[in-house]
């Protein structure tokens, strides 16, 4: 129990970083009287399947950009993998990680989206 209550503190911190990283960026907009089902997710969002997973973890980005980083984490912020996105769709080997949860990060100068994956 303590763990899972660890690993979920953990995780909300390192996503609220990165939404305080992104308020303090003078280019994001502040959306007022927003009607909520017009919102859609970004273009450069990405996928990631299948989650969990034993073997591999396949990662897929909707379109082709510059300088795409990937990167994952273990729940205590130790960078497990690092590598640059040079296909739309990419596999990682993690047979050999360790059970558990891991925060995929894509990012680029212009973007960051990280999520949560399943290492069974």
């Amino acid at each position: 129990m303590k763990k899972t209550l660890l690993s979920l503190i953990l995780i909300f911190a390192f996503c609220l970083t990165n939404v305080h990283a992104t308020l303090l960026d003078p280019e994001v907009k502040v959306l007022t009287n927003v009607d909520s089902s017009k919102i859609y997710f970004q273009e450069e969002s990405f996928t990631i399947s299948p989650n969990p997973s034993k073997d591999k973890l396949n990662v897929n980005i909707p379109k082709s950009s510059k300088d795409m980083t990937l990167e994952v984490f273990d729940i205590l912020g130790k960078q497990i993998h690092k590598t640059t996105i040079t296909h739309l769709e990419t596999s990682i080997d993690v047979s050999h990680w360790k059970t558990g949860v891991y925060l995929v990060k894509m990012s680029n100068e212009k973007m960051s989206h990280t999520k949560r994956f399943i290492k069974e």
